[in-house]
């Protein structure tokens, strides 16, 4: 394992590398809910396209190329080709302000950048826009660098890359809020991949899933190149919500996880979320056994909680068994607990201006709370040690990079005298030779997701508003606060509590133009100054006290508040209250208002908020992709999910009586000789029909004339048995609609809804041993041709595997078009194919991907009888 990157000498010679693996499963990636698989030889082939196309612009030695992209196979594609060129790669953090970009871009020298226009926020207008360079991929454009960028110029052609040319340029924060640019040779980060290729962290069978930003290094190194390079296999989500991320880990197939400590509290946290909701000895046994198994793992005897909880791990992920904690320190309890539940833990230690790697864990043996051991040929030593062994942390090795780009003053403070790398982070080395990191000795804040902020940035770029007197930032629980001297203007404004609205308001439109990380999670008001030193400086030390003297001002805000009328009728949905009532107990302890921020009020940041919709998904069925602005918004999305009837309130129809059963022939009766006369009905395929029930009848969907002609070329015997799955909100919205439809065997179904929309009602219908009509598209069409089905058929088959008809119909949508209230005589016709063995989908497993399968195979099948 790991023989193929060892052999590399640049990272120039990794699209070669990777070409000798051929058909093998490169990237698997998910978009709306869809997996695609790339192979590596389509790959590596689509990355030379591109490398093609730069070298035809010039691109080649000493050329820095920017990617400005979201997660994606495209940037993937753009880096292995800028390597490919011998130019280096410069990834730019798509969040970021046009401004921000623009800055970075300059101070890095990107001549040309490749970008996502849609994904990033810049502008065509400030760029030449370029759209015949990559005529494959219509996203991934090659522009022009913004006005004040010198081109330096011409390009050289490509050459072969040597292993100290640069590779990679990346940029941090620094201490004083002026970013720098950390450049990384080919020699530097093939020094880790080789290392941690060497230790077994990855290989040809591994799938890692990767849920972080690839701009930066360690997720770019450890988590992309790196199963690349042994042959694995890496897992792209949709997004960075919980349902997206829950998604690919199940679907993809995922067998590591790639994260950073806040990620890994939140799987805790659900894990435990889960366990808890059962109560009782279910519950207590749980834990018993936790305990147990902690106490063993602590020991290095990990086989009993790999044995105990196998059906725990399956639910989050059949495949997951490894969890790489990067970025930021993983707490020991967080980690001893992960390792009692039978995952296998790997931390480690590192910087980008390390490549990332100085220190890991190896897998045959980890020590808890540590940052394990040095990387082969990496010495790490602390400097001017105190007492206890603690001193700052200093690096020399293969990994670490020469100094800062164009910034020489910041590069010899980095180093020590004897040109040891000065790290700037706290820790002590034990007898064995493991790393145990304490703290930050720089002045950014480093984030447990493995963010830094740089405070004083930051407090500029939230003072900036007129309602901001005064503003700190410091970090409470891992995450960003602010402390908050309001304005004159807004105390002079009215009561303190308009004055708190004010900064409020404020706080939350400043959000809006931040990166995630760097929003608020709270803030407090302080009627005084802030203190600081004579020369003006901030003593932050003085803050956390301060902060939670003051942090009184959401529940004052909460209990003060008026409930409205509308707030009320909006309580008084059984839905809507349900879900208040969970996020009552969710934050017990908390005064909750319908008005509250999720973020600003509750402090929940993007990994708080995947959990949330993780937990709600688990017990109302409420997909939530995006943070809503306030609780309120939440509320009513869960009252509109949930409008259509529920399992609970809905029964299958009662056997008719006498009386209406006459009634159910004579209608029936006169349906087939309408349809025969005034629409010349044709039926073809009923020998197709499956002897005996239960089965599904799947029909394209024209108009509302649709049910009517089916059931008329149904033949009486199977008429009698068939139930239809009906639109909840038409033939449901009424008292007289739902008797109608309850006497024609009509089930409330909403097929975008997945099982919260009947489709455990039709599943027990079918289990009963009768027929069902369902529409998979789910509406009508709206010109006629084939809309895409909805995957509540796939969710409907895996609950109840019956055989499947296709049908096609055709001329109901010229009888009875949508813009006429009434039909008119036109000829129809009815199709039916060869039923569809459910046998072809007992091997895939119960996720959204394999509904979509199921839904497209059912479609193809309608579809090949409406061409026939």
């Amino acid at each position: 394992m790991g023989g193929g990157i060892r052999a590399a000498k640049t990272l120039q010679d990794l699209p070669e590398l990777l070409a000798s693996f051929g058909e093998a499963p490169a990237l698997i990636s998910f978009k709306e809910g869809v997996s695609k698989t790339l192979t590596y030889r389509d790959l590596v082939e689509r990355a030379r396209n591109i490398a093609k196309a730069l070298q035809d612009r010039g691109v080649g030695a000493g050329e820095h190329i920017g990617i400005l992209a979201p997660n994606g196979p495209l940037w993937v594609m753009a880096c292995l080709a800028i390597l490919a060129t011998g130019a280096a790669v410069a990834p730019i953090d798509a969040q970021q302000t046009k401004e921000e970009q623009a800055r970075l871009l300059k101070m890095i020298g990107c001549r040309f950048f490749l970008g996502d226009l849609e994904g990033s926020d810049v502008g065509r207008q400030d760029y030449l826009f370029a759209s015949t360079l990559f005529a494959e991929f219509p996203i991934l454009y090659a522009l022009s660098p913004p006005s004040g960028v010198e081109q330096t110029g011409e390009a050289t052609t490509s050459h072969m890359a040597r292993p100290s040319d640069l590779a990679l340029i990346l940029h941090t924060p620094g201490t004083t809020g002026t970013p720098k640019a950390v450049p990384l040779s080919h020699a530097n980060i093939l020094s880790n991949l080789s290392a941690l290729a060497a230790a077994g962290i990855a290989g040809p069978s591994e799938r890692a899933l990767i849920p972080l930003p690839l701009h930066h290094i360690y997720p770019l190194v450890v988590g992309l190149l790196l199963p690349l390079s042994t042959g694995g296999s890496v897992v792209l989500p949709g997004g960075f919500s919980g349902p997206e991320l829950a998604r690919a880990l199940r679907s993809g197939g995922a067998t590591v996880l790639i994260g950073v400590p806040r990620l890994y509290e939140s799987l805790l946290a659900m894990i435990m979320g889960r366990i808890d909701t059962r109560g009782g000895v279910s519950a207590w046994a749980f834990h018993r056994l936790l305990g147990l198994s902690m106490a063993l793992a602590r020991r290095r005897q990990r086989r009993f909680g790999q044995l105990a909880f196998k059906a725990t791990r399956r639910n989050v992920a059949p495949r997951l068994y490894r969890l790489v904690s990067g970025g930021a320190k993983l707490e020991e309890e967080t980690e001893l607990k992960l390792l009692g539940l039978g995952y296998d833990v790997i931390t480690g230690y590192g910087l980008s201006e390390t490549a990332p790697v100085v220190t890991f864990n190896r897998p045959d043996r980890s020590r808890i709370g540590s940052a394990g051991e040095p990387s082969p040929g990496v010495d790490v030593r602390i400097g001017e040690p105190k007492a206890d062994g603690l001193g700052e942390i200093e690096v020399r090795g293969p990994n670490v990079f020469a100094g800062y780009l164009n910034d020489p003053d910041s590069t010899k403070t980095a180093f020590a005298s004897d040109g040891w790398f000065r790290t700037g982070d706290f820790g002590r080395i034990d007898a064995d030779g493991y790393l145990y990191v304490s703290g930050r000795q720089s002045e950014a804040i480093v984030l447990p997701g493995g963010k830094k902020i740089v405070s004083e940035s930051l407090e500029a770029q939230y003072a900036a508003n007129p309602a901001i007197g005064e503003i700190a930032i410091l970090v409470e629980t891992g995450k960003p606060v602010g402390l908050v001297v309001p304005s004159q203007s807004a105390q002079a404004a009215g009561t303190p509590e308009s004055a708190e609205a004010s900064v409020h308001d404020a706080l939350t439109a400043s959000a809006a133009l931040l990166p995630g990380y760097m929003q608020l999670s709270g803030f407090a008001l302080c009627r005084r100054p802030l203190p600081r030193t004579e020369t003006g400086k901030l003593q932050r030390h003085l803050l956390p006290e301060l902060y939670r003297n003051a942090k009184t001002s959401a529940e004052r805000r909460a209990a003060s508040q008026a409930v409205t009328e509308a707030d009320r009728m909006l309580l008084a949905d059984p839905a809507a209250r349900r879900v208040w009532t969970w996020l009552e107990a969710r934050f017990a302890g908390q005064r909750l208002a319908l008005d509250m921020n999720p973020t600003l009020d509750l402090g929940l940041d993007s990994l708080d908020w995947m959990t949330i919709t993780m937990e709600l998904e688990q017990a109302f069925g409420i997909v939530v992709d995006e943070p809503t602005a306030s609780l309120r918004d939440l509320v009513v999305i869960a009252s509109r999910a949930r409008q259509q009837p529920t399992l609970a309130e809905e029964v299958l129809p009662p056997e008719p009586g006498s009386l209406s059963r006459g009634a159910w022939y004579a209608v029936n009766a006169i349906n087939r000789l309408l349809l025969r006369t005034l629409f010349r009905l044709r039926v073809r395929g009923l020998e197709y029909l499956p002897d005996h029930a239960p089965y599904l009848i799947c029909p394209n969907h024209l108009s509302y004339l649709d049910p009517l002609a089916l059931a008329a070329a149904l033949p009486w015997p199977v008429l009698r048995q068939t139930h239809w799955a009906g639109s909840a909100d038409i033939l449901f919205s009424s008292a007289w609609r739902r008797a109608l439809s309850r006497r024609g065997r009509v089930l409330a179904v909403d097929p975008t809804l997945g099982v919260r929309g009947g489709l455990a009602l039709s599943a027990a219908a079918l289990r009963r041993g009768n027929i069902l009509v369902w529409f998979p598209e789910g509406w009508r069409s709206m010109d006629g041709s084939l809309m895409p089905f909805l995957p509540g058929i796939g969710v409907l088959v895996q609950k109840t595997p019956v055989p499947i008809v296709p049908v096609y119909i055709q001329g109901t949508f010229e009888a009875w078009p949508r813009q006429h209230r009434f039909p008119y005589p036109h000829p129809v016709s009815v199709c039916f194919g060869h039923a569809l063995d459910p046998k072809q989908w007992a091997g895939l497993p119960a996720t959204k991907d394999a509904e979509v399968q199921i839904a497209l195979a059912v479609r193809e099948s309608v579809a090949a009888l409406g061409k026939g």
